[in-house]
């Protein structure tokens, strides 16, 4: 009997080794990068995850579907409404997710395109997320940017409160750059920053009589 035990508790210390090896590891592509830190806890708390050649490519641009998958890691959302959008089929790999983020909120549903492959904004980025962390809006604080006028009213507030909240920056030109894209690395150093700050977003859940469709175009 003391033997069983003996060995049973090699075998569970030494899945504990492999387990913890696997959601710890280092990227081919991250060690020395400005980011890393971040990269490793965001995809160790599987909220983001590298690709089957051990890369995690942290200087591409994320794109929409890619953030909205990374969105529902980060709050656990699983209550899903259907999709509507014209370019977005049900064998597509985000569409579960585009499902879950219209059932969220965070996304509006229409009959137009939602071009899912388009690289997402930093101004999409802070708005989706300051709606999930249920952040009050403050325009104001995007008044020290010299290119505050072009960020979309729906974004400014979400904007600003990133910006309050010391997790979000402009450039030193004194830009925000609301259309810019964010790369993979950037996304991750700023959730990071959030979850440190606040934690994980609670879930989010629409009554289907509160999901309102939008323009066709509201995406392009």
């Amino acid at each position: 009997m003391k033997f069983f035990k003996k060995v049973s508790l090699i075998f569970i210390s030494s899945t504990l080794i492999l387990t913890s090896s696997v959601f710890a590891r280092s990227f081919n592509d991250t060690r020395g990068h400005w980011a890393s830190k971040s990269i490793n806890v965001i995809t160790k708390n599987r909220i983001m995850k590298g690709y089957e050649d051990n890369t995690f490519r942290p200087d591409e641009s994320m794109s929409r579907a890619e953030f909205y998958a990374v969105i529902n890691n980060l709050a656990k959302l699983d209550k899903t409404y259907t999709v509507t959008f014209s370019d977005v089929k049900t064998s597509d790999w985000y569409y579960n997710d585009v499902a879950k983020g219209i059932k969220a909120g965070y996304l509006t549903p229409t009959t137009g395109p939602l071009n899912p492959d388009r690289e997402i904004s930093r101004e999409e980025v802070a708005e989706i997320l300051g709606y999930m962390y249920s952040l009050k809006p403050n325009a104001s604080a995007t008044n020290e940017f010299k290119d505050a006028s072009t960020i979309k009213a729906s974004a400014r507030g979400y904007v600003g409160a990133l910006v309050e909240a010391g997790v979000l920056k402009g450039y030193e030109n004194g830009n925000f750059y609301p259309k810019r894209s964010m790369r993979r690395s950037e996304v991750a150093v700023l959730i990071r920053s959030l979850v440190d700050k606040y934690g994980q977003p609670d879930q989010k859940t629409l009554n289907n009589s509160k999901i309102k469709f939008g323009s066709r175009d509201l995406y392009r």
